[in-house]
């Protein structure tokens, strides 16, 4: 295990996978999955909060941040399967999974897939639910192409990530910088490689008529502010899931976890308290 700034990280193999996370604290399982260009750094303000209650583990996802990065094609059932194999060599059987924008998704898919393995969930202005209309989807195959990511330069981090913040803050810097960093990492053309088959998925993956299916507790958690996942589409997932309670935060956009992490961590413990 190496620790660095307070941080409990750790690698283990699965399958000849890397899967690299953070392990903290004890009580309750709680997954947190990140989204779509992110790591498990995008929890980092609310770990050490949520560890105070819960033992706590938050992993890059396949083909992002430190795990590894094969040549493989990106598929719900290529996540699904990972994280089944990583909860099991970790002895997780029941999880409360949360997932921000697209770990959202994959946290959705795996319950679909497991549902005796999910306890919970904890949907934060996640993704998967509407339609993506193919114009808009042939928008976003030729502005995140992978030679347009290869080919990233540093000034343009900015104006693509700024718009998942509301306001300034030390954490929307620390973002920046680290996605500015990514530019330069030796692995960077196989993270982009994942990157531009996930953001196909996520397109691909709308889970409304779906959301019956999961019958266990769901907070859908959203920023008011958020213009990447509006909160109306929380809304609708909120009609249409059984067991579902929809709060939204003020002053926060797709990331209210950066944002706003006491009062996040506050609702989000209240809640998986509440229904245990």
């Amino acid at each position: 295990m190496a620790v660095e700034s307070g941080r409990k990280l750790k690698q283990l193999d699965v399958g000849g996978l890397r899967i690299n996370f953070y392990e903290d604290g004890s009580g309750a399982d709680l997954v947190l999955l990140h989204g779509m260009f992110g790591d498990y750094l995008d929890w980092e303000p609310v770990l050490e909060l949520l560890a105070r209650r819960f033992h706590v583990v938050a992993s890059d996802l396949p083909g992002f941040g430190e795990s590894g990065k094969p040549d493989v094609a990106y598929t719900s059932e290529f996540f699904v399967g990972s994280l089944d194999g990583f909860f099991s060599a970790l002895g997780l059987k029941e999880i409360i999974l949360a997932g921000n924008s697209f770990g959202g998704q994959i946290a959705m898919l795996y319950a679909l897939r497991y549902p005796e393995k999910v306890s919970q969930l904890v949907l934060v202005d996640s993704g998967g639910f509407r339609g993506v209309p193919e114009a808009e989807r042939a928008m976003a195959r030729t502005i995140l192409s992978r030679e347009n990511l290869l080919a990233m330069p540093a000034p343009m981090i900015p104006l693509i990530f700024s718009k998942v913040f509301v306001k300034e803050s030390a954490e929307k810097e620390r973002y920046l910088a680290k996605q500015t960093a990514k530019l330069k990492t030796a692995d960077y053309p196989e993270y982009v490689r994942a990157v531009v088959q996930s953001i196909e998925l996520s397109m691909a993956t709308n889970l409304l008529e779906d959301l019956p299916k999961i019958k266990c507790p769901v907070l859908l958690l959203s920023g008011k502010e958020d213009s990447v996942v509006p909160p109306e589409q929380a809304e609708e997932a909120a009609r249409r899931l059984p067991h579902a309670t929809l709060e939204m935060m003020e002053g926060c956009g797709h990331m209210p976890q950066m944002e706003e992490p006491e009062e996040f961590a506050r609702r989000v413990a209240g809640h998986i308290f509440k229904k245990r």
